[in-house]
C-alpha cells in the first residue's frame, strides 16, 4: 500500500469478531488476539459505524435501529415545529426529505430483522404521519373543551378520549409505505439491478436460479440477510403477480 502512496489511519482502525451469541464468549476468551499495525495495537470493539450503518458483532442490527430511532424522533420534533408554517401541498415532500430519507438509507441491509425489532421505528413513523398529515385541530380541540362544558357522563376521560388517530388511512391516502414495505421494495429493486447488470459479482453468484422455472430462485438457508430475503421475496411476488420470464 505504501508503494501506491496509500496510508492507513490506525487511529480509526478496529477489529471485530463475528460469532453466534452462544459461542461469542468462548471465542473471545480462548483467542486473545493482539493485532497491531506498525507497532500500534488495534482495539477490539463490539460495534462500529461503517458508511452510516452501525454494525455489531452479532449482526442483530439492534444498535443501528436504536440510533436510527433517536434520529427519527429528532426529525419528528423538527417537523412538529415547522409543519404549521408550511403549505399542505409541501408536507409530503418535506416528509420524504427530512424523515423517510433517514429511514430508507441502507434498509435492505438491516431491515430483514424480526418485526418486533422494527416496532419502535414503526411507532415513530406513525407519529410523524400524524404530525404531518393528521387532523391536529380535532386532537387539540379535545383538550380545549372545559370539563364542565361536556355532556353529563362525559366528564370522566376514558381510553376513547386519549386514543390516537389511526395511521393506516394516512398511509393509504398519501401513498406512503410503512418501514416493512420500504424494506420489501428496496430488496426487490436491488435484486432487479443485480439480475440485469450481473453485478456486484459477489452477490450475483449467490443467486441460484431454478432449472425448472428460470423466473424463480432456490433460496439458501433461512436467515435475515439480503442473500436469503431478497430471493424469497422475489419468489413470493412472482407467484402472486404471475410474471413472465425475466432476465
Amino acid at each position: 500500500m505504501e508503494s501506491n502512496l496509500l496510508h492507513i489511519n490506525t487511529k480509526k482502525c478496529f477489529y471485530m469478531i463475528f460469532s453466534p451469541r452462544s459461542k461469542q464468549k468462548a471465542v473471545i476468551d480462548s483467542d486473545k488476539l493482539q493485532l497491531s499495525i506498525k507497532g500500534r495495537i488495534i482495539n477490539a470493539v463490539d460495534e462500529t459505524k461503517f458508511l452510516g450503518v452501525t454494525i455489531d458483532n452479532e449482526l442483530s442490527w439492534k444498535p443501528h435501529i436504536l440510533k436510527l430511532n433517536k434520529k427519527l424522533k429528532s426529525a419528528c420534533g423538527r417537523l412538529y415545529r415547522i409543519a404549521n408554517c408550511l403549505p399542505n401541498q409541501l408536507h409530503k415532500q418535506i416528509y420524504h426529505s427530512l424523515f423517510e430519507s433517514h429511514l430508507n438509507y441502507a434498509i435492505s441491509v438491516w431491515g430483514g430483522v424480526a418485526l418486533s425489532n422494527l416496532d419502535s421505528v414503526f411507532r415513530t413513523q406513525k407519529k410523524c404521519l400524524r404530525i404531518m398529515f393528521g387532523d391536529t385541530e380535532a386532537f387539540l380541540e379535545k383538550f380545549r373543551t372545559c370539563v364542565r362544558a361536556r355532556e353529563h357522563g362525559a366528564q370522566k376521560l376514558d381510553k376513547e378520549f386519549y386514543s390516537r388517530e389511526p395511521s393506516k388511512p394516512l398511509f393509504k391516502k398519501h401513498d406512503l409505505l410503512t418501514v416493512q414495505n420500504l424494506y420489501r421494495l428496496n430488496c426487490m429493486m436491488e435484486l432487479v439491478k443485480i439480475i440485469k447488470q450481473e453485478e456486484p459479482v459477489s452477490l450475483y453468484q449467490t443467486l441460484n436460479r431454478s432449472k425448472r422455472n428460470t423466473n424463480r430462485f432456490i433460496t439458501p438457508v433461512p436467515s435475515k440477510n439480503f442473500t436469503y430475503r431478497a430471493p424469497w421475496l422475489w419468489n413470493c411476488f412472482t407467484q402472486i403477480l404471475d410474471l413472465g420470464k425475466f432476465g
